[in-house]
């Protein structure tokens, strides 16, 4: 399936599993919780594989300039996955802005010493 969410593009895959569209209307809901991370160039797969004895296997992976965030899920419930899925991928992406601030600040402390 793709879909379109407000920004970014969201391909979803079912692999021996039916994406059902309560699971795409639930998936396109959390994922839009990470749109004002990304631009409409961004692309997030998501990838539902059905396991044995019930489990399932979920993935999902953000393409966004040359940064691709990754996070996995072995799951009973696949709502429940989906959002251990959206919170891994911010905190990748809490994790990328503190060291880019922390880049900056460090970078610019530099630049006023050097002045001095």
């Amino acid at each position: 399936y793709n879909c379109e969410v407000v920004l970014m593009k969201l391909d979803l895959t079912g692999l021996h599993i039916e994406v059902t569209d309560a699971i795409k209307e639930f998936t396109e809901k959390k994922v839009e919780k990470l749109d004002k991370f990304f631009d409409e160039n961004t692309i997030c797969h998501v990838t539902f594989t059905s396991k044995s004895k019930g489990k399932q296997h979920l993935d999902i992976r953000i393409e966004y300039k040359s940064r691709t965030y990754l996070a996995e899920s072995n799951t009973d419930n696949l709502y429940s996955g989906i959002e251990q899925l959206i919170s891994k991928i911010e905190g990748q992406l809490r994790k990328d802005k503190a060291i880019m601030e922390k880049s900056r600040k460090e970078g610019f402390s530099a630049e006023v010493i050097e002045e001095e």
